[in-house]
């Protein structure tokens, strides 16, 4: 009985154990799979953390530029609201129309030697211009300008309509009708205080206003195509037609380099008397003379000019006050011979150039260089340059500086030597002047 008792002690003793050997891999199997669940459990937690704080970092960055936005639209607002209260309410009659107005002005401290204009010194406004352009069609534009020198509205100094393209049958040609700027040369076209690289102009001044037609527009294409401009215009003083003929013009010029241009031009008037046979005056300017040669009963007048230019961009055409200092230097040369044929006396002839440089000292502060000359031939004389004595020879040495307050506003001053020949007395009339610029 005993025995049997031990022999099943035993039995379920190796029962027990085979079924512990049995147990002790499943509970390592289970240990294993939960610490592993254990280690993947705070990986997964410390990524979390990790991107839940660089969203954190985007959010805070998102908040800042949200407020940097709403700050620029406010400034954005009230900038539209200034604008739109500063600005001139235009209405046209024709709601097709479109209106431009500009403009330009020079006021300053002018004072000369004795026999200058501004012996006493004087506040003077020496140019000041208001244009207004109409534009009924892309193809029509008519531009009317005042020219309100010293603050008084004087006159239209232009009044035309410029056909362009042709109304769309010649592309790059115009076709202008009615008074206008003669085109002849370079300095014509920024003879003015604002737009001049010095204050003065040059001594010939070769200039003038008519009223007439001009064409003009492309002579080839490519890279530096070269361009053509015609005038046919009255020529005499007033509306008064020379009886004879008109006066003829033409230019040519374009790019020789990326940066030089190169121009000529040639001017003749008909026959400059009035209607009662007595001689007029011509509409555009040599040196402030005007009048005919002395005795005679009729005149005509013919001019030739050759231009060349570097740094003054496409059209040899770079007004100071409103471009920008983006050529370190830029170069002038032009020479022209002049002849007033008279009727009844001695005819009148001359030579006339001038070289201009400007330098950009920075890019606010520029120097500006010129020397001018006009001489007659023949040991004639004539009141050259507005000169109170007639004279054979006028030069003018310029020297500016100006400083830029802003693209359309400057500060300049300028001082110049002016010395004649030949005449019965050597005028003094040395100049200075310092004053604001601005275009607007």
């Amino acid at each position: 009985m005993f025995g049997g008792t031990m022999s099943r002690c035993v039995h379920v003793r190796r029962y027990r154990i085979r079924n512990l050997k049995m147990l002790l891999p499943a509970l390592t199997l289970v240990f294993v799979l939960v610490a592993t669940g254990w280690g993947q459990q705070a990986t997964t937690v410390e990524d979390l953390q990790a991107e839940i704080a660089r969203l954190r970092e985007r959010v805070a960055e998102l908040e800042s530029l949200k407020t940097q936005l709403g700050k620029l639209e406010q400034q954005l607002q009230e900038l539209q609201k200034t604008q739109k209260a500063q600005a001139p309410v235009v209405v046209s009659a024709n709601t097709e129309t479109k209106i431009a107005v500009d403009g330009r002005m020079f006021i300053g401290i002018f004072g000369s030697q004795r026999d200058g204009h501004f012996a006493n010194r004087s506040l003077d406004i020496p140019n000041s211009k208001i244009r207004f352009t109409f534009s009924p069609s892309p193809y029509i534009k008519v531009v009317n300008r005042f020219s309100t020198l010293r603050a008084t509205a004087s006159e239209l100094d232009q009044f035309y309509i410029d056909l362009k393209d042709w109304g769309g049958l010649w592309r790059g040609h115009t076709l202008r009708i009615g008074k206008h700027k003669l085109d002849i040369g370079h300095e014509t076209w920024t003879d003015n205080p604002a737009e001049s690289i010095v204050i003065s102009n040059s001594v010939p001044h070769i200039s003038g206003y008519d009223e007439g037609l001009n064409l003009r527009g492309p002579l080839s294409a490519g890279k530096r195509p070269w361009t053509y401009s015609i005038e046919l215009v009255n020529g005499s003083h007033g509306f008064t037609v020379a009886a004879p003929g008109l006066t003829w013009g033409v230019k040519i010029g374009g790019l020789i380099t990326d940066k030089t241009l190169l121009s000529f031009s040639y001017l003749r008037t008909g026959n400059l008397v009035k209607r009662d046979g007595t001689p007029n005056k011509p509409d555009f300017n040599i040196a402030e003379v005007f009048d005919p040669p002395a005795g005679a009963t009729g005149w005509r007048r013919s001019l030739w000019e050759i231009d060349l230019r570097y740094g003054y961009g496409n059209e040899g055409i770079k007004p100071v006050v409103g471009s920008e200092a983006d050529e370190p230097w830029q170069l002038a040369l032009a020479y022209g011979r002049f002849h007033d044929d008279a009727e009844g006396a001695s005819d009148r002839k001359g030579s006339y150039g001038f070289v201009e440089a400007l330098f950009n000292l920075t890019p606010k502060a520029y120097l500006g260089l010129r020397f001018s000359q006009i001489q007659l031939d023949d040991g004639a004389t004539a009141k050259l340059g507005a000169s109170p004595v007639a004279v054979n020879k006028y030069r003018r040495y310029s020297f500016g500086l100006g400083y830029r307050l802003s693209r359309l506003t400057h500060l300049r001053t300028e001082y110049t030597v002016n010395e004649t020949d030949g005449g019965a007395t050597k005028p003094e009339l040395n100049q200075f002047a310092v004053g604001m610029a601005t275009k607007f």
